[in-house]
């Protein structure tokens, strides 16, 4: 069994460290002039515009637009529906957005090296039975075409190069991501008896026939004898199903965090699950670019070319009988604009749609967002001596964060003038509200120590290698399906349309932050609007 004190990579470390540490005060002056060096901007929308919904310190309405359909809203839910009434002949729209560039957590960024992801940075194989969005997919030429089985070939340089994926735990960089170095037998057992578990239930039918775990969540079996799930935290099922190795709790809670925002002892069991066994794909693999799902974001531009208004801020709706009138600030002109449509998608998250409609009653305390940070790191060069190549995901056990992409990984040059990478961070907590304030209060130069004392562990001296780091926040990141929500009232309440006019899309409308469900939730409600 491999160990820290055996190792002969993991005794280099130790003495690298060793070394590093002489001298301490002079080293942490050091580090503290290296990060007043680094330049540091926050990217993305001004948080203060979309804070404005609070002030509502708004301009009075200037000018009066009329349109058939308004969507609001420019993530991929957005995006979607859009796509959805092209396809089906409807151009009449307008998309408004809030952000200079649309995408919502799925926007990018470029710099003088590459595009990069403000969030997020893949989209895991599709199903083959999800018919709608293969068919997105191969419109887009990412999957050119099927083999004999029907299952769809994806274009090769979309999927994740090798190496995918190591985990940097007890001094070691290991290759792949589920715990094995410095792993006792009864851990490392326990870890392939979950994993079969997991197998397990992906092949699981409820008594309809349909999958119990399925994406979209709305394609799953209703059948009852599985959703109770639903009431357990993942840690309450891990506990009951005889579980106690820490390093398998350990990487389910990275699993949990990495897609929910919240570790296992918040998230559901039914949703823990879904994580690993909703996607029935054999193929060990993700597909994924340099700007991350922002490469999708741009297959939707064609279908709001000439009809999207950005820096947008929608802060009333008002539904009428044959209408609905929306008031909207236009910041790019400072002013408020007023519209009126024969429908609405309403493509945002519950907590603004209920500044957007007050007398719109659902429970807005059973949503839970969590904050997420996102930061992108220019690099001379990641200090790295493990002798291990760097690779796409790379993560740090037991860390601060969820650890870091390379995201040049994707690039066929042999050598590139520098290392950019990107790293993510999801604040776990019940008190999200607090961790919201924090993220916004603290200064760019509080964020750098954060994120940098971090990969220290695993890359020592990495400050004085920095060049620039670009910080995305996102107050309410993504929806954390806690026990009781997926299938609980206040979802199922937010779902419905508002009358014939109203209709609404989002991922949180699936208590899943998931670019698949962000897809599905844009096409109901598009399909919606057609058919009333």
């Amino acid at each position: 069994m491999k160990n820290g004190s055996t190792d002969p990579r993991s005794r280099r470390h130790f003495l690298r460290q060793l070394a590093a540490l002489v001298a301490t005060s002079a080293w942490w002056q050091a580090c503290a002039d290296a990060v007043q060096r680094i330049s540091a901007r926050f990217t993305g929308a001004p948080a203060a515009l979309g804070h404005r919904l609070l002030t509502r310190d708004f301009p009075p309405v200037t000018r009066e637009e009329r349109v058939k359909i308004l969507v609001i809203g420019g993530g991929i839910a957005g995006l979607s529906a859009c796509r959805t009434l092209v396809k089906n002949g409807e151009t009449a729209f307008l998309l408004l957005d809030l952000d200079e560039q649309p995408g919502g957590n799925s926007a990018w960024r470029q710099n003088a090296y590459t595009r990069y992801p403000l969030g997020a940075h893949y989209l895991p194989l599709p199903n083959t039975h999800d018919a709608a969005l293969i068919e997105f997919l191969r419109e887009e030429n990412i999957i050119t075409g099927f083999d004999a089985g029907g299952e769809p070939v994806f274009r090769e340089e979309y999927l994740a190069a090798a190496p995918q994926a190591r985990l940097y735990i007890r001094e070691y960089w290991q290759e792949g991501l589920i715990p094995a170095h410095g792993v006792s037998e009864d851990s490392q057992a326990q870890l392939r008896d979950f994993y079969k578990k997991m197998e397990d239930f992906k092949r699981l039918r409820g008594a309809d026939g349909k999958y119990v775990f399925d994406i979209p969540v709305n394609n799953a079996s209703v059948d009852p004898a599985w959703r109770h799930l639903d009431g357990w935290t993942m840690q309450t099922w891990l506990q009951r199903e005889g579980y106690s190795a820490p390093e398998l709790f350990a990487h389910v809670d990275y699993c949990c965090l990495d897609d929910f925002g919240a570790g296992v002892a918040r998230v559901s069991a039914w949703a823990g699950i879904h994580y690993f066994a909703a996607r029935k794909s054999a193929q060990d693999t993700v597909l994924t670019w340099p700007e991350g799902n922002g490469f999708l974001v741009n297959c939707f531009e064609k279908y709001t070319r000439g009809r999207l208004r950005q820096q947008c801020l929608a802060y009333h709706l008002q539904p009428e009988q044959d209408s609905v009138f929306a008031t909207v600030y236009d910041a790019a002109g400072d002013c408020s604009v007023r519209f009126t449509a024969e429908k609405v998608v309403l493509a945002t998250p519950q907590f603004v749609n209920q500044r957007l409609l007050p007398a719109r009653r659902i429970d807005l305390s059973a949503f839970h967002y969590a904050p997420w940070l996102v930061a992108t790191l220019v690099l001379r060069e990641l200090p790295d001596a493990s002798g291990m190549p760097l690779c796409w995901d790379n993560v740090i056990y037991k860390g601060k964060g969820l650890g870091y992409i390379n995201t040049l990984h994707q690039s066929v040059a042999q050598r590139n003038a520098r290392q950019v990478i990107t790293c993510y961070h999801a604040f776990d907590g019940p008190a999200a509200q607090a961790l919201r304030r924090e993220l916004y209060r603290r200064n760019t130069g509080y964020w750098q120590r954060y994120i940098l004392d971090d990969l220290r562990q695993a890359h020592p001296g990495i400050e004085s290698q920095v060049e620039s780091m670009d910080i995305q926040r996102w107050g309410h990141g993504m929806i954390s399906p806690v026990p009781g929500f997926l299938f609980g009232d206040a979802l199922a309440a937010a779902r419905q349309p508002l009358g014939r006019r109203i209709f609404f899309a989002h991922s949180d409308l699936s208590g899943m932050s998931l670019f698949e469900e962000a897809f599905h939730q844009g096409v109901a409600a598009a399909e919606s609007v057609l058919a009333r």
